[in-house]
C-alpha cells in the first residue's frame, strides 16, 4: 500500500488511517473476534483502544489483533477494573520516537 504526500499550507502531510475506540474491555475472545476483523476490514495505520481493562498484554495478541508482525505498541495498563490504553501502529508508517 502506497502513501500519498500532500503540500498543505508549507509543509508535506501524510495522509493516513486512524482509529481511537473506546473498547470497554478486550478480556473476551468473542469482542476480541470483532475488533480482528474491524481492523482487518478498516486497515488502519494507527489505533487507540481506550478501557482495554488489562493488567498485562502479550506479543502474541497484539499480533493477533493487528494481523502482521510489522506493528509497534505501547501499553498503558489498567488499574483495577478500569482503564488501559493500548496504542498500535503501522511500523511502514510511523516510527515510536520516545516513549516512558
Amino acid at each position: 500500500m502506497t502513501r500519498q504526500l500532500y503540500l498543505l499550507a508549507g509543509c508535506w502531510c501524510l495522509m493516513f488511517r486512524m482509529l481511537s475506540w473506546n473498547v470497554r474491555g478486550i478480556n473476551d475472545l468473542r469482542k476480541r473476534d470483532v475488533l480482528k476483523r474491524f481492523l482487518r476490514d478498516w486497515k488502519c495505520d494507527l489505533i487507540c483502544f481506550q478501557e482495554t481493562k488489562l493488567e498485562d498484554i502479550l506479543l502474541s495478541v497484539i499480533r493477533s489483533l493487528w494481523g502482521q508482525h510489522f506493528v509497534g505498541f505501547v501499553f498503558l495498563k489498567a488499574a483495577g477494573a478500569s482503564g488501559g490504553i493500548l496504542v498500535m501502529w503501522d511500523k511502514n508508517t510511523f516510527n515510536l520516537v520516545s516513549s516512558s
